[in-house]
C-alpha cells in the first residue's frame, strides 16, 4: 500500500448523490480523493458505498465557497452535467 503524506490534502469530496423531488438532489459524503504524485490519476478512499449510480467528485474549495456565501447557487437539472 502506498504510503500518503498526512499533509496532503485532499483534491476532491467524493458523494453519493441522490435526486429528489421537486429538482433537488441530495449529497452524501462517503470518501475522499487524493492526486498522485505524478499528477496522473486519483486515488479514492471510500469510507461508504454509494446505493445509487452516481457518484461526484467536488473540490473542497467549491463547498467552502457555497457554504460561505449568503445564497448557495442552486443549478437546475438542465444546467447540470450528466
Amino acid at each position: 500500500m502506498a504510503k500518503r503524506d498526512d499533509k496532503t490534502e485532499p483534491s476532491f469530496e467524493v458523494f453519493s448523490v441522490k435526486e429528489g423531488n421537486d429538482d433537488k438532489s441530495f449529497f452524501n459524503r462517503i470518501g475522499t480523493a487524493f492526486r498522485h504524485k505524478d499528477g496522473e490519476g486519483h486515488t479514492i478512499s471510500l469510507n461508504a458505498l454509494p446505493v445509487n449510480d452516481k457518484i461526484v467528485l467536488r473540490t473542497p474549495k467549491e463547498r467552502l465557497d457555497e457554504m460561505r456565501s449568503s445564497t448557495p447557487r442552486r443549478r437546475e437539472r438542465d444546467e447540470r452535467e450528466r
